[in-house]
């Protein structure tokens, strides 16, 4: 043992030595560690939120917030994290950190409330109303659309267009609504005796789609409407047709000029009226529901102040008779045949004129015509017969302004409107009245009196077909007033207000 011993002790010790000296040189570095703190709260109202789970990539702890929003992960390895919050309801939040030695961070966490999960349903239900195979009443033009959500648990979620096709040859159609949430709208303005084909198109916040079937629905019949009128919207004049329910107002004309005077035939089928579309006032008629308009003049109704009303139909219907300078002709009422029948008397021009019918055979068939001078309160009104033959002085130049001579339906009387002596060179009235005079000239009578009220005019009077009541237009002095549509008892009595923002009235079967 000795002699191995002193053979290898010097080898054995080297080792050892190197072995030590190995095991000193060869060091590990210390774990270092930082932490990471926080407030979870809601991104509106900034409400601390509880319940939060909060993990991190690369893992370490996972933890969730407190009563008050708060979360802690302590002894975390320096490095780089993302931080994720999630919690039911809420999008997830995540966001890039670095942890340092010794060092904690501090963060805010904002957490959005998640969109509802919105489906969208295979099939959009209609509820009324019901297709027009399945029922054939007929609508008002106001008709209320009703569908339901389909089969989706979270139904408001969806937005809806409500799309209208006029009959089947519309294959555009007009989108009356879009993106409501309602499942209900009510379409105005329709057409009468028109069918419509109408659908819903749903739509989710991703834009997924769903479109509806067609159903069917038609609106009801024409109105026989009897009141004619004008209405002025935003400086455009046109005619209009109403029996006072309300969804039967009806515009009639829509050509883009001043259309004034509406006058019903006398077979009530067509319509006569005056439009300057071309620059000038030339008489049109239409059907009852502002179709076929045809250009019955080419020559316009024109002279002193007369802004296209003087003229008026035939008793029978065939001819227009109207006012061209001192010139009085009548025309047929397709544009053929026209004739001048008259000359007015020297210096002054027609501007209004009415054709009486001899309803009961007690009188002859007479034409009144009011001529014009220079000044717009220069006015006579004659008598004549409708070839023009026998023309005499019926109501003088009084003092103020005559306008609107009207016939009697048994021909017997004119009506017509006069204002308090007073001359204006614009054409400014005051206190005008509605005067009667038999066609003989006897029994001037002041119908309006004292019913109307003060500072306003009555004027554009017109007896009913039957001529139990007068139908007229009033005004304040100023011109510049609402004007609105009266009627009365032909004796002045009974006054009633029927429309407002009218003018130019003329009535049948009312």
């Amino acid at each position: 043992m000795n002699k191995f011993y002193a053979l290898f002790a010097p080898i054995f010790t080297l080792i050892m030595s190197i072995s030590l000296f190995s095991c000193n040189e060869s060091t590990v570095d210390p774990d270092l560690y930082g932490s990471i703190s926080g407030t979870v709260k809601t991104s509106t109202g900034s409400i601390p939120m509880e319940g939060v789970t909060i993990t991190t990539s690369p893992g370490t702890s996972s933890v969730i917030t407190n009563a008050e929003g708060v979360f802690d992960i302590g002894e975390v390895p320096i490095g780089d994290y993302a931080i994720s919050a999630k919690k039911e309801d809420y999008t997830s939040e995540n966001i890039n950190i670095s942890v340092r030695e010794d060092q904690n961070v501090v963060m805010e966490i904002l957490m959005q409330v998640a969109p509802l999960d919105s489906s969208i349903p295979d099939e959009i239900f209609y509820v009324s109303p019901l297709d027009i195979e399945e029922d054939e009443t007929k609508l008002s033009t106001e008709v209320k659309l009703t569908w339901n959500n389909g089969e989706t648990e979270k139904g408001d979620t969806l937005y809806f267009d409500v799309i209208l096709f006029e009959g089947a040859d519309d294959t555009e159609g007009t989108k009356y609504a879009e993106n409501i949430l309602d499942t209900t709208f009510t379409v105005k303005g329709l057409k009468f005796e028109t069918t419509y084909l109408w659908k819903i198109e749903a739509q989710n916040k991703e834009l997924d789609r769903t479109e509806g079937k067609l159903w069917r629905f038609t609106t009801e019949d024409y109105p026989s409407n009897g009141y004619l009128f004008v209405k002025d919207s935003l400086g455009s004049r046109d005619i209009y047709s109403w029996d006072l329910q309300e969804n039967h107002l009806i515009r009639l004309t829509n050509q883009g000029g001043s259309e004034v005077q509406p006058r019903i035939s006398p077979n009530e089928k067509s319509i006569a009226y005056s439009s300057n579309e071309s620059g000038v006032y030339q008489i049109y008629t239409m059907d009852t529901k502002g179709g076929n308009v045809t250009q019955v003049t080419s020559q316009p109704i024109a002279g002193y102040h007369n802004d296209g009303i003087g003229y008026t139909w035939s008793p029978d219907g065939d001819q227009l008779l109207y006012g061209h300078y001192g010139d009085l002709y009548s025309i047929n009422y397709n544009g053929t045949g026209e004739s001048k029948i008259a000359d007015a008397p020297v210096g002054r021009h027609f501007k209004q004129c009415d054709w009486s019918d001899h309803f009961n055979f007690s009188t002859q068939e007479k034409i009144a015509v009011l001529t014009q001078g220079e000044m717009p309160y220069d006015n006579e009104i004659y008598l004549m017969d409708p070839d023009g033959s026998n023309m005499f002085l019926l109501v003088d130049n009084l003092e103020g302004t005559l306008s609107s001579p009207h016939f009697s339906p048994d021909g017997s009387k004119i009506i017509f409107s006069l204002d308090s002596l007073y001359e204006d060179d614009n054409g400014r009235q005051l206190d005008a009245k509605i005067y009667s005079i038999n066609v003989d000239g006897t029994n001037l009578t002041n119908l309006t009196g004292t019913n109307k009220t003060a500072g306003t005019n009555d004027l554009q009077a017109r007896y009913s077909e039957t001529g139990g009541k007068i139908i007229f237009m009033n005004v304040a002095n100023d011109g510049e007033g609402i004007k609105s549509i009266w009627t009365m008892d032909t004796d002045g009595s009974n006054r009633e207000k029927l429309i407002d923002n009218a003018e130019m009235p003329d009535w049948y079967n009312p």
